[in-house]
């Protein structure tokens, strides 16, 4: 079987992590990738390069030079797709820039992730992973935390202090955007011949992430507090976590398989939603909850909780999932053999198809490709084609979606979609009961609503009369729910095999786990992801960001427009899913492997974390926290603009916490943050405060790019900071910038619209 991108010609100039990974999202889904290296190899070497290279060819080019240069054109006359992640402007002066190459092959797709946007005043600064973070509210700071051994809230050492994480969550999620970018631009090709100039860049991608928290300010981890221990992980007998959703129906639930329910009853805590409501009895409620979390070990909890359908997740160490059968089984995890490590387990496939094929497969080791090779290929198909003089819009104007999903993931998905010009319809439950989660123009902007009870035969009857008419179906129930209702993929592909049918998941359709219900705190603690942010006996594993569930709404989309993509080559639908337990897996991609510490990158965690590097951490200025990003060959330049008396040696450079860091501490303690970003830009050296999100939401720039804008938000409030739109090549539907209005708005309408004609004439 071939992949859903089988013919596509890729050109990867990426280096670090974002770059690379979108490429190897492409050559995933059956896209020819050849990655071109810098003369002395790839920038994230090791096992990094495993991941982040495998499937793809390499060339080694140095841009400085004509002759390569010539070849680096040759490559992009050739190619289809062109992926690069320099600084604005470093392209164009090498003459491989958007424009110069976009006008000798028209149809060209080219794809460019910056650490900041071309027209952003801040495109020029150096956009290392952690000054990307730090601009965009990346790293939350917290004033409290669960005290296990005190069962109490306690302040923290220092409440100022930003949370570090070592995931790339800016390139792992700019990654994910631009690839799905790339395929609706090759979406659009098809029908125009047209190419397309996009950029991605990762500060607002990372605003998916955060405008979650724009839209609902209350949500777990928006505020300066740790999640209470109903949202968060607790401490178990073995001295293992686990993690389960709070729901009031869920923790009823448990306590009544654990036989403790009349307890609670006589403690006057039977009423869990009021419970929930009153921050006493809640206080009183989380206590004895941690000490019954307390009185069994992890697994036996885990066992009681996946026989009673409740979602929950032993935390898992990254280690332990790489050996999990399921993990291994639904293809979260894979095995390569790599020519320079053997046999690795490392993060797999990201999206699974039921009738093409998803592929992993080894790297080649930079320079491994001769020259002979690679200019073979270029004797094959060159990218060529008139365009026609359809008017412009957006990408997936004509195509109809019905969306049957909840909570987060789902939503994304079906929005992102709408976003690109799709018709969407969401179907929603109607019974107060059920759980629509979060309705606002983060998750339902440019949709039409409607409230459905398939359990009513003549809903249904009109939902099935809906999904006839779609292009794609996106649904995010828990495995067996909608099957059971007729609107299974099996069921509904025998009326319709052009359907291209996408399931969202918590743990994938595929694998021992596959009916396990769950949300994103399970997906990060099953997966080792939590574990990543620090967690010790007194610490509660702690989430700040949904990156999974926004990951995953990210993919969902991809996946869809993969279907599309190859559906228009075939004719053909079929059943596409991914998962947050794969989103999951893929955002720690650069540090999950199996076997020796040989070719690992160093990875700090736990909450005292503060970067990777003295030359790549974060530091206290005289007015707040900033982020520190330099490379090694500017370390002179440092010392000098700094000024350290007596600096001790930079060969502890390498050290987070060694003398170099510390000494550079002091120095910077001693001027604003201001100051110190003022001083280093002059040596491209790169300093960014760790903002909040109130700054973030505030942002003049963003606000004029109208990546934020002011609208109504989930809380229904006017003139509030919602998540916008990036500037694309393609106009932005109306829908798409308007209020969506309160959830089923459009009820009656879809009911009109979809009525059966037999219903109609009885």
């Amino acid at each position: 079987m071939s992949g859903a991108l089988n013919g596509i010609k890729v050109v990867d100039f990426g280096h670090f992590i974002a770059g690379p990974l979108l490429a190897e999202l492409l050559a995933q889904n059956g896209a020819e990738v050849v990655h071109v290296d810098p003369p002395g190899g790839p920038r994230l070497s090791g096992k990094p390069d495993a991941f982040l290279n495998r499937g793809k060819s390499r060339v080694t080019l140095d841009l400085h030079n004509d002759r390569d240069r010539r070849r680096a054109q040759d490559l992009i006359a050739w190619a289809d797709v062109v992926v690069e992640n320099f600084r604005p402007g470093v392209m164009g002066r090498l003459g491989l820039g958007p424009d110069a190459m976009c006008s000798s092959n028209p149809r060209l797709i080219y794809c460019s992730l910056p650490g900041f946007a071309t027209d952003d005043p801040r495109a020029s600064m150096p956009g290392w992973e952690g000054v990307v973070m730090s601009a965009t509210a990346g790293y939350r700071r917290l004033k409290e935390h669960w005290d296990w051994k005190a069962r109490a809230h306690v302040d923290v050492a220092d409440p100022g202090k930003p949370l570090f994480t070592a995931i790339p969550i800016a390139s792992n999620t700019a990654a994910f955007l631009g690839a799905l970018e790339v395929v609706v631009a090759l979406i659009d090709r098809d029908k125009t011949g047209r190419g397309a100039r996009l950029e991605v860049p990762l500060s607002e991608a990372l605003l998916e992430v955060v405008g979650f928290h724009l839209e609902f300010p209350g949500f777990v981890g928006a505020g300066d507090t740790a999640p209470r221990p109903f949202l968060g992980s607790f401490r178990c007998a073995d001295g293992g976590y686990v993690d389960q959703v709070p729901y009031p129906r869920f923790v009823e639930r448990l306590l009544r398989a654990a036989g403790v329910w009349e307890e609670w009853v006589s403690a006057g805590l039977a009423d869990m939603g009021e419970m929930f409501a009153d921050p006493a009895r809640r206080g009183d409620a989380e206590l004895r909850f941690a000490e019954l979390m307390r009185s069994r070990p992890s697994t036996e909890w885990e066992a009681i909780a996946i026989d009673i359908g409740t979602p929950f997740a032993r935390v898992r160490t990254p280690a332990e999932w790489l050996v999990n059968e399921h993990a291994q089984e639904s293809g979260a995890v894979t095995s390569v053999d790599d020519p320079e490590y053997g046999p690795i387990t490392m993060a797999g496939a990201a999206i699974h198809f039921s009738r093409t094929s998803e592929r992993i497969s080894r790297r080649s080791l930079p320079g491994g490709d001769s020259e002979v090779a690679v200019s073979g290929r270029l004797q094959g198909r060159r990218a060529s084609g008139q365009q026609n003089k359809l008017p412009a819009e957006a990408p997936l104007t004509g195509i109809s979606v019905v969306e049957l999903s909840q909570v987060v993931a789902g939503p994304i998905a079906g929005r992102l979609l709408a976003d690109y010009g799709a018709h969407v319809i969401k179907v929603a439950n109607p019974d107060p009961s059920g759980n629509n989660g979060f309705h606002g123009s983060f998750t339902n902007r440019g949709k039409h609503t409607a409230f459905l009870n398939v359990q009513s035969g003549q809903d249904l009857n009109i939902l099935q009369e809906a999904i006839k008419g779609a292009d794609v179906l996106l649904q995010n129930y828990a495995f067996g729910a909608v099957e059971r209702y007729g609107l299974g993929f099996e069921t509904l592909s025998e009326q319709r095999p052009d359907l291209v049918y996408v399931s969202l998941s918590a743990y994938s359709r595929q694998g021992p786990w596959k009916n396990r219900r769950g949300h994103e705190n399970q997906a990060v603690a099953a997966t080792g992801l939590s574990v990543r942010y620090g967690g010790t006996d007194d610490w509660p594993i702690y989430q700040p960001y949904l990156i999974s569930d926004v990951g995953t709404g990210i993919l969902g989309a991809l996946a869809a427009a993969l279907g599309l993509f190859e559906l228009g080559q075939s004719g053909l639908g079929q059943h596409i899913s991914t998962s947050l337990v794969q989103t999951a897996t893929i955002h720690q991609g650069v540090y999950l492997f199996d076997g020796t510490e040989a070719g690992r990158m160093s990875e700090p965690t736990g909450t005292d974390a503060v970067g990777w590097s003295a030359l790549q951490r974060l530091y206290q200025a005289a007015d707040g926290w900033l982020f520190l990003g330099a490379d090694s060959a500017q370390v002179e330049d440092l010392i000098r603009a700094v000024g350290i008396p007596d600096c001790p040696s930079t060969k502890t450079a390498g050290d987070a916490d060694g003398p170099f860091a510390q000494a550079l501490a002091v120095a910077l303690r001693q001027r604003t943050c201001a100051t110190w970003a003022s001083v280093l830009a002059a040596e491209d050296i790169g300093v960014q405060e760790v903002r909040e999100i109130t700054q973030v939401a505030h942002d003049p720039i963003w606000q004029r790019r109208n990546v934020i804008r002011l609208g109504k938000n989930g809380e229904r409030r006017d003139n509030a900071p919602i998540l916008g739109h990036r500037p694309r090549p393609w106009p932005i539907p109306a829908d798409a910038c308007s209020d969506p209005g309160p959830l089923g708005a459009q009820t009656s309408d879809i009911r009109a619209q979809f009525q059966p004609i037999h219903l109609i004439t009885t």
